[in-house]
């Protein structure tokens, strides 16, 4: 998803490197040079020295020193994402993220800019499924001014009522603008398909939420999820242990929990029988293709089977399916898998772009390759060239602290302990064939998918009914 645009430059080198796969139904590629030196061994993240403490409030730190550049990262995880969002309140937890840093009770919204600017700071709030990710960042002697400016926009946002306009002038802007996009329609076509009403349905919110919130409103949401008894802050860079504590202390405190903790997000749902769903677009000359299902959480013992086995199918450049509909039949020139993580569950699906006159053709070759993942195994250098793509991607974006706080964070909100950080390009190393094999019958059958397709509706529904039923969608 977005993680490619960050990384797209670099991800493209390592992705040359590391990972040939044979076609689909074709020839074998090209041999590599001869006098090409062998692949290094991959080298596990080490896992950093880690000053573990829980405030008398119950807000859990973690320090990560790492002397050398002068520079300090801080990722506060607060849980309580849009998966607790109230019914009929679907997305307003974007609205709260959007609102939260843009005046406090202490500082004005220009106030925060400046401070930030004074300590070469930065600092930016968002809402995903499972929690809130507040992350700042500044050089090490402004560390004290960081904490304070997290902990005022952690603890006492304003909500003015010109700003909570300003943003839901903004979100209508953008709702605006989400739907004139298939991909978006799909998308959200999908999530309420796959998910029902189980929280993870949430994608945006809808013009009737935006249309509710006041900061009222946003103040009671704020103080039901924003709790120390249910957060994580974690502190990385050049920094004295004892002194960052202080800061910490001093900044957080006097943070208070008020109500009920949180209720627990409910386990994903499972994948169903295939399902085939369709959403009119009038006079498109593309359909837009969407399949895929519930998989495992991080926490399941076959996850990083799974991860392998989504990479040799289609979560990778030299992919099976990409290697099939882009470079061999030429259906779509951007077809893309995704494996997205959250603590109750993950989602595998894949996306692409197809030609009205190939839309049945192209989803034949999805299921095909689905399939294929149950029915055969993988050759040696397809999963040889998966776990070092997926060995190396982990290893390149983990190169700098800010990603480093992050994933620890990230880790914590799926129910992952630290040492989670350096056993990744372990794990995925430890996958077999059998494994990838295994995942694919229990995760990868084209019988269980849920198919979404937006485009021309005279044009896509007499190719998708030669695989069943077709139902009618709407926006």
């Amino acid at each position: 998803m977005k993680k490619r645009a960050v990384l797209a430059a670099s991800c493209a080198v390592l992705f040359a490197a590391t990972f040939v796969a044979p076609a689909a139904r074709a020839g074998e590629p090209a041999p590599l040079p001869k006098d090409l030196p062998p692949y290094g061994a991959d080298k596990p993240l080490p896992v950093p020295a880690l000053a573990k403490s829980t405030l008398p409030n119950g807000l859990t730190v973690w320090l990560v020193k790492r002397p050398g550049f002068p520079k300090v990262s801080a990722v506060l995880a607060v849980r309580g994402g849009s998966a607790v969002d109230p019914a009929g309140m679907e997305g307003v937890a974007g609205l709260l993220a959007a609102t939260m840093k843009e005046g406090t009770a202490r500082r004005s919204a220009r106030g925060i800019a400046e401070e930030l600017q004074a300590i070469g700071g930065d600092l930016s709030v968002a809402a995903a499924a499972d929690a809130f990710y507040l992350r700042g960042s500044a050089l090490a002697s402004g560390l004290p001014a960081l904490l304070d400016l997290l902990a005022d926009v952690t603890r006492s946002p304003a909500f003015s009522p010109a700003e909570v306009e300003l943003a839901k002038e903004n979100a209508l802007q953008e709702l605006d603008a989400q739907e004139a996009n298939p991909e978006y329609l799909a998308g959200k076509a999908f999530a309420k398909a796959v998910y029902g009403a189980h929280p993870y349905h949430v994608v945006s919110p809808t013009r009737e939420t935006i249309g509710k919130v006041a900061p009222t409103l946003l103040r009671v949401e704020h103080a039901r999820r924003f709790r120390p008894d249910g957060a994580l802050l974690v502190v990385a860079g050049d920094l004295d242990e004892a002194a960052a504590k202080a800061a910490v202390v001093k900044a957080f405190g006097g943070w208070a929990a008020s109500g009920a903790p949180l209720p627990s997000t409910p386990p994903s749902p499972s994948a169903r029988a295939r399902e085939i769903l369709l959403l009119d677009r009038p006079g498109s000359v593309q359909s837009t293709i969407v399949s895929g299902r519930p998989g495992p959480a991080v926490s399941d013992p076959d996850w990083y089977d799974v991860l392998v086995a989504n990479t040799i199918y289609a979560d990778a450049f030299g992919s099976r399916l990409v290697q099939n509909i882009r470079e061999e039949k030429g259906y779509t020139y951007s077809p893309s898998g995704d494996f997205a993580t959250r603590r109750a569950g993950s989602l595998l699906q894949v996306q692409a772009d197809v030609r009205n006159e190939v839309t049945s053709a192209a989803l034949l070759e999805v299921f095909y390759e689905l399939d294929r993942m149950a029915a055969t195994t993988p050759t040696a250098d397809e999963l040889a060239g998966a776990k070092r793509y997926q060995a190396g991607l982990y290893l390149l974006r983990n190169q700098i602290q800010d990603a480093v706080s992050s994933t620890l964070a990230r880790n914590w909100v799926n129910g992952l302990p630290p040492e989670a950080l350096g056993e990744f390009v372990t794990k995925v190393n430890g996958v077999t064939a059998d494994g990838v094999r295994a995942a694919g019958r229990k995760h990868f059958l084209s019988s269980s998918q849920t198919v979404v397709v937006v485009g021309d509706a005279k044009e896509a529904r007499p190719q998708l009914e030669l695989f069943g039923p077709v139902v009618d969608v709407k926006p």
